[in-house]
């Protein structure tokens, strides 16, 4: 009964999927594309991201992209896949959906010439014999490597001998449903035989879709091999394509969907937290599996834009900008490295506490776009910690520069292996740190172990002393191809372990690898207030008021001050609730005709009970900004404070005209229209 309930679960998959309807309300013409023209190739995460677009443009890039991803040859003009689907779609339309009340696409027949295409050879059993009903036997050859046989069948037939052409599970039908009438009530081995008598094949076919593994005919049930190729058959669209493209562009459908960029490329990446000076600093490396480079005259080049965001665990958004990444060079160079992938590096400080790291990147001149997505922990002060395990592919020591460079620690020059994936004649290269060491790890011991499954191939101790980083190498000659771990631990003046991280990698068999060439961006140095900035505004995101006044306060000259940090030092201590101190840092600002300044003096002004000074603010604010309820109604409010109901009266209209959906207000206007016919 158990193995019954499983073949039918397995097998009931097929028929499950075709012409499901969605709740969404579409448009009719992209509910026509999804339940119909693409229902059987789209995958469950394509379409999960296709029913929460909301705009045109949305869908319009979503379904130029779910091309694309099939384009077997991008960068021509021609998509031989989606024409080659459409093909399809219109024979089985044409030609599956005679006799029976369904379209051609909707039938059984339909669905796997969509997604299998014409079979390798097709035999008809319509009036052969009398003893079967109308039949069909589909012969393909499997693409072994989605998971397929080399060769199997697919059967149709027609139930009673009339209708629509149902597909034939040798385990859920069995041979019985494909005799007919004499030969109708034998037994399962009786109706093999009766079958063979016209077809031997059909007859191996009845017992099972992969040729030579039907088993005893005498067997009262069929394998679960046949059912599984069915659900396998159903699945392989999302075989073909990895959704992974459809989550970065659901992630970033904001960005990607304002200059189309269409073209999802996978990307290897790397994210590492640097400490320096009690300081936090996220160095990123991504390299797309690949970057297609444009040529004019004598320079090669491509223009990416890289989006960065990062949020915390709540889901609030502390940090978000673009940077244009500009690569050039001469048609000699990209000869050098054409067939090396391209590492893009960055930096940005990051304040302690745990995040979710967004990163996009863009090829503005392809339409190329990679993604990542990634948690990361930025350790907090006191408490000593250990970093991860950083695997590098080289490192080099550099003359002292006064710039910021990604992965530039201590003037080593740092290359990490995104891959984590060597060859033998290659030495395993690992960096990492001790985060927050406190004095007392001068006598503490560093182990750093090379292991395979529970077996430590090789090993180093040492005294920690005063060392913050460290570099560690391992020769891998000896080591046979496969997965290697590298394990450090920390352990106190009493042999007890307090820190450990380990992470495996692999050694190839490839005589040597390929290894990425780099492009970093250049900034200023550490001590440079562009990072102070970074920073305030995270912690602002966090409404951690004072840290972000800190940062600040280091680099702000009151003497010469600039909006750029006067305003976030504002908001600072306004949301403190020092609104004096607003006002002295504004305050040699007020001149200037900008929205977020003068509302921030208005709503202080207002907040320290200076009703007319808000006033002049506020409505300076309006001018500059425009129709703004949240100011309207403050001034309403100040009007109020200073005993002049009919001002407030039409600073409370005016609102209510912009949104008549807010009941305060509107009992506020109720209470002073009574008083004023009183």
């Amino acid at each position: 009964m158990k193995k019954t309930i499983l073949v039918f679960a397995i097998f009931i998959n097929f028929f499950s999927f075709a012409g499901q309807n969605t709740k969404q309300d579409l448009p009719d013409a992209w509910r026509k594309w999804l339940n119909e023209e693409v229902v059987y190739i789209i995958t469950p995460k394509e379409k999960e991201v296709f029913l929460h677009l909301r705009s045109e443009k949305e869908r319009t890039a979503f379904m130029q992209a779910f091309w694309f991803q099939r384009d077997p040859t991008p960068g021509t003009p021609a998509n031989e896949f989606r024409d080659e689907h459409y093909r399809r779609l219109r024979y089985a339309t044409e030609y599956y959906g005679r006799g029976t009340v369904k379209l051609g696409w909707e039938t059984d027949r339909g669905r796997c010439y969509i997604i299998l295409g014409a079979p390798t050879d097709t035999q008809r059993y319509f009036e052969t014999s009398a003893d079967l009903v109308p039949t069909e036997l589909w012969q393909y050859y499997g693409d072994t490597s989605l998971g397929l046989p080399p060769v199997f069948y697919v059967v149709f037939y027609q139930e009673g001998g009339t209708g629509d052409y149902k597909l034939y599970s040798p385990s859920f039908d069995g041979p019985q449903r494909l005799t007919a009438g004499n030969s109708q009530g034998l037994d399962r081995y009786e109706a093999y035989q009766k079958i063979k008598q016209v077809s031997a094949e059909l007859a191996e076919a009845s017992l099972s879709l992969i040729p030579g593994t039907g088993g005893d005919p005498r067997a009262q049930t069929s394998s679960l091999s046949s059912d599984i190729l069915i659900n396998d058959i159903q699945r392989l669209p999302e075989k073909k394509v990895k959704s992974e493209w459809a989550e970065a562009f659901s992630r970033h459908k904001e960005i990607v969907t304002t200059d189309y960029s269409v073209d999802y490329v996978p990307c290897d990446h790397v994210l590492f937290v640097h400490q320096e000076n009690n300081q936090n600093y996220l160095h990123a490396i991504i390299e797309p599996h690949r970057l297609s480079m444009s040529q004019y005259d004598d320079k090669v080049f491509a223009s990416l834009k890289l989006n960065a965001k990062i949020s915390s665990l709540a889901g609030e958004t502390i940090h978000q900008e673009e940077k244009d990444v500009q690569l050039a060079m001469s048609p000699e160079e990209f000869k050098k490295m054409e067939r090396k992938l391209t590492a893009i590096g960055d930096v940005i400080p990051l304040v302690q506490g745990r995040y979710q790291i967004d990163f996009l990147l863009r090829n503005t001149n392809s339409k190329e776009f990679s993604s990542l997505e990634e948690s990361v922990i930025s350790p907090s002060s006191g408490a000593p910690s250990l970093s991860p395990i950083l695997f590098l592919f080289r490192e080099e020591e550099i003359s002292p520069k006064p710039e910021t460079l990604a992965f530039l620690f201590h003037g080593r020059q740092l290359y990490p292996n995104t891959q984590r994936v060597y060859t033998k004649s290659d030495e395993v290269l690992t960096y990492f740190e001790v985060y927050n060491p406190p004095a007392e790890t001068k006598g503490w011991v560093l182990h750093v172990d090379l292991s395979r499954e529970h077996e430590v191939l090789a090993k180093n101790e040492e005294l920690i002393g005063s060392q913050t980083f460290f570099l560690k190498k391992f020769r891998l000659e000896n080591y046979s191809p496969g997965y290697l771990k590298i394990t450090v631990s920390v352990t106190d003046n009493s042999g007890t372990e307090v820190m450990k991280q380990s992470q495996e990698f692999s050694v190839s068999q490839l005589a040597f690898g390929l290894r990425p060439w780099s492009f970093r961006r250049v900034y200023p140095p550490l001590v440079h207030p562009y990072f102070n900035m970074i920073r305030a505004f995270q912690y602002l995101g966090l409404k951690e008021y004072d840290r972000a006044i800190q940062e600040i306060e280091a680099c702000y000259d009151r003497t010469n001050p600039h909006k750029e940090m006067a305003e976030p030092l504002a908001r600072a201590y306004f949301g403190k609730g020092d609104y004096a101190k607003v006002i002295d840092v504004l305050g040699p600002l007020k001149e200037i005709q900008e929205f977020k300044i003068i509302e921030l003096l208005g709503k202080s002004y207002y907040a320290l009970g200076d009703y007319r000074n808000a006033i002049d603010h506020l409505k300076k604010a309006l001018m500059v900004g425009g129709e703004v309820i949240d100011i309207i109604n403050t001034i309403g409010f100040c009007y109020l404070r200073i005993n002049d109901p009919g001002e407030a009266l039409k600073a409370f209209e005016r609102s209510l005209k912009l949104n008549p959906n807010q009941p305060d207000i509107k009992q506020r206007v109720d209470g002073l229209k009574g008083e004023g016919k009183k």
